[in-house]
């Protein structure tokens, strides 16, 4: 059974008392770089109309940052260069230089290159086409050039595709580099066990989990250890290979499952079906629902008797134990009445009653995050929806303007929507089970960063105003409950209001050392959000309006950049930020020490 995760603040890193960014005139400095031939962008072919596509597409950054080395950053040309770029010690950039060239090939499609650095001695690469290429570089801090070590087609890959992630494991007699790769597939050319319940799916999102090992001290020869494959519903906002090993962790409104295992693949039992795909077991309970309980039924043996059952009833959760076993347990929808709640056996039969703390509200869920349960609707119940909703409808067509909207739909900005089911799961690659959940609905995704390359990438969702950063990491210690959790470790004063008003919006990232966020529209605008700052002691600053002494101010800064038609990347590091346009590499300046 999944262990329900808790993705609560730290509320010693909130500030409610944050009142606003202060816009800076201060002129931050911004270097250039011209480079040579364009940077490598291509857009959507007229065959990927599909809104997982557009998706996938709105993620692509074309620059990639060594998290290594924060200081360097990489691109590919139009010719199918890799370029690097440092800002080197004395605050200057350094000119582009040639690493590595993909190999030609007038067959393969044409599409964006993506690079990823699993650890500071290599980098695999993919082509966009499916073409997945390791790299030796040991000296990627000195712009050394790269040796190519392995090269491999995944054959069931249709491009565009996008490297998300990439691990390296360094074991006494061998190395091992595992890849995640996403493309979108229309369904019925996916290859694996693949049932999907929705028959009106046009394209799927599919990821390509591979492992690549070899043995010996040379690491010459690489071989395919192992290829996985799942399939989703959704394009992930998250989708990252633990570096503990052997799981994936994804943010996404639909559940992924997975289809494909090679070292599975004469045990189709063993690919398990979740989220989209149909159920191979009955739900573990059902229930049903009124406008003032709800009732619980699940089905136990017969051997089973009261005294081997414990139900606990808290004000928002609840626990079910069959035989010292927990069946069920975590977050109720809503509060409910504890001392009004009640349970009782009937042959093979166990049920649960649990009394509405708030009355005539209808619950979308039992249990936040458990989709083992089956709801069935009370006939009572959906009369009294429809008798609700009655006042909506007519049996009189609507012909004339007379009526007036019942909303205004300009007033709801981007804030005001969120996914109903938006859920953070880590999957274990050899059982296949989700092992953590959790359901983070209603949390508006901001980013995803990293802060250190020998970690899980971190993730920030709105809570609230603020930008709250997570960090999901696992224990080894033997003295924790648990051996993998999330942890709130920064925050963004009020990034997830100011973020929204930007419309024209194209990325968003963050310091790795937390001290500002960024953000850039689509064309030559940059907005700087710094960390409140102590004043000098020797300074008095009093509010306006309440006329309180003011002990810290948060800065704004707003850079518009020249020559620069459309931005195409962005990456932050500690002193500067990295812009890439099609022609011209920015490097504003945050920090000069």
């Amino acid at each position: 059974m999944a262990v329900q995760i808790d993705f609560k603040p730290n509320r010693d890193l909130l500030d409610p008392k944050f009142e606003s960014y202060r816009l800076s005139l201060d002129p931050l400095p911004v270097l250039k770089q011209q480079l040579s031939g364009g940077v490598e962008s291509v857009d959507l072919g007229d065959d990927q109309y599909g809104y997982l596509h557009v998706r996938m597409a709105g993620i692509v950054n074309h620059l990639f940052q060594d998290s290594w080395a924060p200081e360097c950053v990489f691109f590919a040309s139009e010719a199918h260069h890799v370029f690097w770029v440092k800002l080197s010690q004395d605050g200057k950039l350094t000119k582009p230089r040639i690493v590595w060239q993909l190999p030609s090939d007038s067959s393969r499609p044409n599409a964006n290159t993506t690079i990823s650095f699993p650890c500071a001695d290599w980098t695999v690469v993919s082509d966009g086409a499916g073409g997945i290429y390791l790299l030796s570089t040991p000296s990627r801090t000195e712009g050394e050039p790269w040796q190519l070590c392995h090269t491999y087609h995944v054959e069931s890959c249709y491009p565009p595709c996008h490297l998300l992630h990439s691990v390296h494991y360094n074991f006494p007699s061998s190395h091992q580099v595992e890849c995640l790769l996403a493309h979108i597939s229309r369904p019925q050319d996916v290859e694996g066990n693949l049932k999907l319940s929705e028959t009106t799916m046009h394209f799927v999102c599919v990821l390509e989990w591979i492992s690549f090992s070899s043995v010996g001290s040379e690491t010459v020869s690489w071989n395919i250890k192992r290829q996985r494959r799942l399939v989703g519903g959704s394009f992930p906002n998250y989708a990252a290979i633990d570096p503990a090993g052997g799981a994936l962790c994804l943010a996404s409104e639909r559940e992924f499952s997975f289809i494909y295992d090679s070292q599975k693949q004469n045990d189709k039992d063993e690919v398990e079906k979740v989220g989209d795909l149909k159920p191979s077991t009955p739900p573990l309970y059902t229930y049903i629902q009124s406008l003032e309980d709800i009732t619980v039924v699940f089905k136990i043996p017969e051997t089973i008797t009261k005294g081997d059952i414990e139900v606990d009833f808290h004000l928002s959760s609840m626990e079910v134990k069959i035989r010292g076993k927990v069946v069920l347990q975590g977050l109720l929808w809503n509060n409910i009445d504890v001392e009004a709640s009640t349970w009782t056996v009937e042959e093979t039969k166990l049920e649960v009653i649990l009394t509405k703390k708030e009355t005539g509200l209808v619950w979308q869920e039992l249990v936040k995050g458990d989709s083992r349960g089956e709801e069935v609707l009370d006939p009572a119940l959906v009369e009294e929806i429809h008798n609700r909703l009655a006042h909506l409808t007519s049996e009189n067509e609507l012909i004339d303007g007379s009526a007036k909207p019942a909303y205004n739909p300009h007033q709801l900005e981007e804030c005001d929507v969120s996914s109903e089911f938006f859920m953070f799961l880590r999957l274990e690659g050899d059982s296949h089970h989700v092992t953590h959940q959790s359901n983070i609905g209603g949390h508006q995704w901001l980013f995803q960063s990293m802060v250190s390359p020998e970690k899980l990438p971190t993730l920030c969702l709105r809570h609230d105003v603020d930008g709250l950063l997570w960090q999901p990491k696992n224990v080894l210690s033997e003295d924790e409950p648990e051996q993998f959790r999330v942890e709130h470790i920064a925050t963004f004063p009020a990034l997830g209001f100011v973020q929204a008003s930007k419309q024209d919006r194209k990325y968003i990232v963050g310091s790795p050392d937390f001290s500002y966020a960024v953000l850039s529209d689509n064309t030559r605008h940059i907005y700087i959000y710094r960390q409140p700052e102590s004043l000098n002691a020797a300074i008095e600053l009093r509010n306006r309006k309440t006329g309180q002494e003011v002990s810290s101010i948060a800065k704004q800064h707003v850079v518009n950049l020249e020559q620069c038609d459309a931005i195409l990347g962005l990456q932050a590091c500690k002193h500067c930020i990295f812009v890439l346009s099609k022609y011209v590499l920015f490097a504003i300046k945050i920090n000069e020490s």
